[in-house]
């Protein structure tokens, strides 16, 4: 395979380096991270995947860290997403529930979210957003278990075993079918969420 060579030429997809947008890295890289992990996310594998050279990179990116962060926006992006439609339209909190965990489990279909949090082992900044996110999500799950009629204790302290399942899903069933998959979470959630079952 011939060598990239300088800006601008086209890529494989006809863009040059300079119309290949931020999106297309971030994209690219979300990819990668979910393949090789946070140390597989390096400039020069990414140009080699998008078909360009590196310096294509530092038209959008002043250097890798952005482009982590970019990656932790995007993360931050699907929660977003997860937080909206289904939910919008479901009255009841247990449903207002699963439609998140539902959510959780379809959209984290690799290992990006896990390469993610353990950066947050070492990146006080990382974890700091990653605490802020966390806390937004356990005030929902409180909310909607506290309307089920559980006391606000009881509520908070369900509400982190949801997370804790949310989180070390991927981790424990990432190999099985998303069907299966869904079918266990649906099993916790029905545990959790019924005050008949405490």
């Amino acid at each position: 395979m011939a060598e990239p060579v300088s800006l601008p030429v086209k890529d494989r997809q006809g863009k040059t380096t300079e119309s290949l947008s931020r999106g297309d890295w971030i994209a690219a890289a979300w990819e990668m991270l979910g393949e090789a992990g946070l140390e597989g996310v390096r400039v020069e594998p990414l140009a080699r995947r998008l078909g360009v050279t590196k310096g294509s990179f530092y038209w959008h990116f002043k250097d890798r860290q952005q482009l982590i962060d970019a990656l932790l926006d995007r993360w931050f992006s699907i929660w977003d997403d997860q937080m909206l439609p289904d939910m919008e339209h479901a009255t009841d909190p247990a449903d207002r529930i699963w439609a998140l965990f539902k959510s959780v489990v379809g959209r984290v279909t690799r290992g990006q979210t896990v390469s993610l949090r353990m950066l947050s082992h070492k990146d006080a900044d990382v974890a700091r957003r990653i605490e802020e996110r966390d806390a937004q999500r356990l005030a929902f799950l409180t909310a909607q278990l506290v309307e089920l009629g559980f006391d606000a204790h009881e509520a908070r302290v369900r509400g982190q075993v949801y997370q804790t399942i949310m989180t070390g899903e991927y981790l424990r069933s990432g190999g099985l079918p998303l069907e299966e998959r869904v079918a266990r979470a649906r099993s916790y959630h029905l545990m959790l969420s019924s005050p008949n079952r405490a």
